[in-house]
């Protein structure tokens, strides 16, 4: 570990130690680096409680799925021979399915859809000119994924199956939609839309797209949403304070808190399986890295 993950595994340290003298209890969350080699990285996805997927800039032309361990910390490729591209990663529950973006062309992007327990591999190939799929995303039960695609001058929320068959729209409204995500009882779709002029959060029903409700109002952006394990919050990343940070809300939008303070970016959270953690990328000094912090 580096001298500047020793200095932020010390700041976490030391908030702990201050907390327990003064009886603050969770008044300061604990935070931890999960990496120190400063290299570029997004999409961070828990596979289980002690291993993540995230996308690495591998070499200057590649962006690498890469495997981490929590507890070593050891690091793998997800498919070591695979020269193209691969971003957007996305993991059903029981861990079986591997959803993410494959570079094509410089301008294409397909999405694969993977059975790791069978080894199987099903995909949705771009459409001709420059195109792709993005966000791709599970439902609760993995049997379907959804991801956005952009048609006839909108950007839509479609879902197929894990054949990558039996595509439907989901959402299709003015502007562009992007990022969604399920509620764990797979009754409500949360999506990032620019339906009223800059991205804001909805939420509208899952099964069918309908009863469209607006969670977030504000002239910045807000993006990346996710819900929660258990369906209650959703963590979202906005630049209302001046540059990036991430937050987190109730599912109907109400009770926003701020969850991370940096003068640089922290971006791309995620939601450790236990609901009370998230993972997310920061940047420092145009070095990034991979942190695991409490949720209060």
């Amino acid at each position: 570990m580096n001298s500047s993950s020793r200095l932020a595994c010390c700041r976490w340290v030391t908030a702990g130690l201050v907390c327990a003298a003064f009886g603050w209890g969770t008044a300061l969350a604990a935070e931890r680096p999960l990496t120190d080699d400063h290299r570029y990285k997004r999409d961070p996805v828990f596979v289980d409680a002690g291993t993540l997927i995230f996308v690495l800039q591998a070499r200057p032309e590649q962006l690498q799925l890469v495997r981490l361990k929590l507890v070593s910390g050891k690091q793998q490729p997800v498919h070591k021979d695979e020269t193209r591209s691969e971003l957007e990663p996305a993991v059903s529950r029981d861990g079986r399915y591997l959803a993410f973006l494959q570079s094509r062309t410089a301008a294409s992007v397909g999405m694969v859809i993977e059975d790791t327990r069978e080894q199987k591999t099903a995909e949705i190939p771009p459409a001709s000119g420059f195109s792709g799929m993005r966000s791709p995303a599970f439902t609760p039960g993995g049997k379907r994924v959804l991801y956005v695609f952009a048609e006839g001058g909108r950007q839509k929320v479609f879902s197929c199956n894990i054949q990558a068959g039996d595509r439907k729209v989901l959402v299709d409204v003015a502007g562009i939609c992007n990022w969604p995500s399920v509620s764990a009882d797979g009754r409500y779709l949360l999506f990032g839309s620019t339906r009223d002029g800059n991205y804001e959060i909805y939420r509208a029903r899952a099964n069918d797209g309908s009863e469209i409700q607006r969670l977030t109002r504000h002239r910045a952006q807000d993006v990346r949403p996710r819900f929660s394990p258990d369906g209650r919050r959703v963590v979202f990343v906005s630049n209302r304070d001046g540059n990036r940070e991430i937050y987190v809300m109730d599912a109907d939008g109400s009770n926003v808190k701020r969850i991370t303070e940096h003068p640089e970016r922290d971006d791309y959270p995620a939601w450790h399986p236990d609901g009370k953690r998230i993972v997310y990328v920061s940047e420092r000094k145009g070095r990034f890295d991979l942190w695991l912090r409490d949720v209060p």
